[in-house]
């Protein structure tokens, strides 16, 4: 039981170390450089390792059939997929990939061009690839296999606090700037004593009022002297998201973007930013 646990780990750290490799070829070839893909630092994207063991385990009764291998496979990795951006996005208030432009997406986190991409690679995992490397493993004394994986989960576990702390540092900038704007807007409607209801405006009044209440709203922050050191600190958090475009998440992730629920503030801060800077 704990040998067969601890082959399974090795293939877990085995199809991530390829499904790194396939993932930053993938999206580097189309950009003409070099993109070291996947949340963490080192060569490894996990959830390739874990897509993988769902072909080799609970699909293992079905390796005489390609078809269920590949349909079968194809919706559990999606399923998974879909699960990773939706929870990375709700702890992080960020968009990590966004398949939208493609045909056939769901709600932009999954789309069919993926899934059978998915599909495909399982077949040749469980065909081709696994059984070469199941070979290869087992011809590996036993105690070897245990030290590689004990070096590392170490080096690993380091990877991962220091990733968790750059995710952790890009939610704290962002809810930020969301603190920064709100307090902005609330004292500009205390001031002004602008509480309008705009449910029964049609939706081109309403825009149009949106804007024009964003202008009043942005000239009345630069007329507040009381407020410079609120836009002194407004202006170094938002240097810190200018900062954090350099990062390696975000060069792994080109496409991301702010959820929903962040965009509007987001366009509004960074009008701010360009305007009274």
């Amino acid at each position: 039981m704990v040998e067969a646990l601890v082959y399974a780990y090795f293939y877990l750290v085995l199809y991530s170390f390829l499904g790194w490799i396939c993932e930053s070829t993938y999206v580097s070839i189309p950009k003409g450089h070099f993109v070291n893909r996947g949340f963490f630092y080192g060569p490894y994207i996990p959830i390739y390792g874990f897509g993988s063991l769902i072909a080799l385990y609970p699909l293992l009764p079905f390796q005489n059939n390609p078809l269920i291998i590949f349909f079968l496979g194809s919706f559990l990795c999606s399923v998974m997929e879909y699960i990773t951006s939706w929870v990375m996005e709700k702890l992080f208030h960020m968009r990590w990939w966004d398949y939208s432009y493609r045909k056939y997406n769901i709600n932009g986190r999954v789309c069919l061009l993926n899934s059978t991409l998915f599909g495909l690679m399982l077949l040749a995992l469980v065909y081709v690839v696994h059984p070469f490397a199941k070979h290869l493993v087992t011809s590996i004394p036993f105690i070897y296999t245990v030290c590689f994986l004990g070096v590392f989960t170490i080096g690993w576990s380091i990877d991962f606090v220091f990733t968790l702390i750059s995710l952790m540092r890009r939610k704290h900038v962002l809810e930020k700037m969301r603190a920064d704007v709100e307090e902005f807007q609330a004292q500009f409607e205390a001031n002004v004593q602008m509480g309008l209801s705009e449910i029964e405006q049609r939706k081109e009044e309403r825009q149009a009022r949106k804007e024009k209440r964003r202008e009043e709203f942005e000239l009345w922050v630069s007329q507040q002297e009381n407020l410079q050191s609120r836009l002194n600190r407004f202006h170094e958090n938002m240097e810190n998201i200018v900062a954090m475009k350099k990062s390696h998440l975000s060069s792994a992730f080109p496409e991301r973007h702010v959820s929903e629920e962040f965009k509007e503030l987001k366009r509004i801060a960074d009008e701010m930013h360009e305007k009274f800077k």
